[in-house]
């Protein structure tokens, strides 16, 4: 039970209570016939609620902006002014965290094989966030509110199996440890009747990118002019719109967009779930289908392990500015253009095989100056691999009464990795781009190369 200044008095006050259960089954006298092979069966079931009071970087009342105006009114100096911020809301309360989860610890063969898996369920209630969108007579920005609910529901599973045996008569021991995790966000409470887009609606899964879908490049001039005749689809290809007579329409090697509510024209319709316009969902944001991979080795003084870990699933919009994936296409002054660029780029030279294209045809600053627009053509499908470690190690079998162990080593960070962005650019790290802060992703990861050695006196 506890209480934040942060709120008004009404609604100081939390309560959070939390308990769990577990019942180690392979204790059970009726588990005795089978224990010689399934060692050890644990059930484990948790409840518990967390309250988050930094909901905010502000206290629940309002506050006055002082500054001074570009302006001098009374012949000598600048005027001052007073402002009100964007309004707080009056009942502001804790965010509550209810989480339930539901876990096996199971053990076989000696306990040489071994799963863990926990199911849960994770309910926010009271999130904090935007209030709906308000009219514009309202006068300011809509207050956040703790005017939300979500669910997140997910696994996490994780399988190891580990031995030894006599190997040159020294003992060979090896593990091996894989781990699997996903989960899925749904909001569950909002205030949005008309359910737009732009705003929190229920049953929106958080991550959801809506964009347009796209049909491929167009093969011909012809092709090109006469989808132009029927369709208009200036709101989605603007880059085209925006170039210099003569080349400012449709021509071969453009992306054909795609007009899927019939109206002939190409846009976002009234921007809400029931009339979204061409967009819908064409990916999601949020990683899917976490995993690890870990194996090691031990044997004669010789030490080996690696690890992998990669995610199964996730999305990624380049940003108009990230000039690593865009190359040309973004500004006219980017310093690194990778030597198979203009290989991946549609060609109107004769004799160019268009068939693996991946950029369109080029034109100056299409993904610049407001002409990108969110399509399943430029989503990139960010899944990876990686190896995030491989060591090897030796110890010396040496034994005095001044050292006890020496152990040389080496060890590799980021060696590799795989990933379907690669046909796209290598100079864009997947895992970087999909949880970078910076639009531009400049930094990857970079490959450390160690050696060394352990002395235990």
């Amino acid at each position: 039970y506890d209480g934040s200044s942060r709120f008004p008095a009404k609604h100081r006050w939390g309560f959070f209570p939390s308990a769990s259960l577990g019942w180690r089954i392979s204790e059970e006298p009726f588990f005795k016939p089978i224990k010689g092979w399934w060692n050890m069966a644990k059930i484990r079931f948790s409840y518990g609620s967390l309250g988050n009071q930094q909901v905010s970087n502000y206290y629940y009342w309002d506050t006055i902006k002082t500054g001074t105006l570009n302006y001098i009114l009374n012949g000598t100096s600048k005027a001052s002014y007073a402002q009100g911020t964007v309004p707080v809301s009056s009942d502001l309360t804790w965010e509550t965290v209810i989480t339930q989860n539901l876990g096996f610890d199971l053990g076989f063969f000696s306990n040489r094989l071994n799963l863990t898996a926990d199911f849960y369920i994770r309910d926010t209630k009271d999130m904090l966030t935007k209030a709906m969108t308000l009219p514009a007579v309202y006068g300011s920005s809509a207050p956040k509110m703790n005017a939300a609910d979500l669910r997140t529901m997910g696994y996490e599973l994780v399988l190891s199996w580990k031995d030894g045996f006599q190997l040159a008569g020294r003992p060979f021991n090896y593990g091996v440890t894989a781990s699997l995790g996903d989960y899925k966000t749904t909001i569950t409470k909002y205030e949005n009747e008309t359910k737009l887009l732009s705003d929190h609606y229920v049953g929106k899964v958080l991550g959801d990118v809506w964009g347009y879908k796209t049909g491929g490049l167009f093969a011909t001039d012809e092709e090109a002019a006469a989808y132009a005749a029927l369709i208009d689809d200036r709101n989605a290809n603007k880059g085209v719109y925006a170039g210099k007579a003569p080349n400012n329409h449709l021509m071969a090697g453009d992306i054909k967009y795609l007009d899927l509510d019939d109206s002939k024209t190409i846009d976002t319709g009234d921007n809400t779930l029931d009339n979204p316009g061409d967009r819908r969902i064409i990916g999601n944001t949020r990683p899917r289908y976490n995993y690890t991979f870990r194996g090691d080795i031990n044997w004669y003084g010789i030490d080996f392990s690696i690890f992998f870990q990669g995610v199964g699933k996730i999305s990624w919009m380049p940003a108009a500015n990230s000039n690593y994936f865009w190359n040309t296409y973004s500004y006219h002054r980017p310093t690194f253009i990778p030597k198979d660029f203009e290989s991946k780029c549609w060609s109107s030279e004769e004799g160019a095989d268009n068939s693996k294209a991946l950029f369109p045809r080029r034109r100056g600053r299409m993904s610049s100056s407001g002409n990108l627009v969110t399509s399943d053509y430029w989503l990139q499908d960010a899944s990876y691999i990686r190896l995030k470690n491989l060591t090897l190690g030796y110890t010396l079998p040496l034994k005095t009464k001044a050292v006890d162990k020496v152990r040389f080593y080496f060890s590799g960070e980021n060696l590799w990795y795989w990933s379907p962005m690669k046909k796209w650019t290598s100079a864009i790290d997947p895992e970087i781009a999909t949880s970078s802060s910076s639009d531009d992703c400049m930094y990857p990861y970079s490959k450390t190369f160690s050696f060394g050695v352990d002395i235990t006196f």
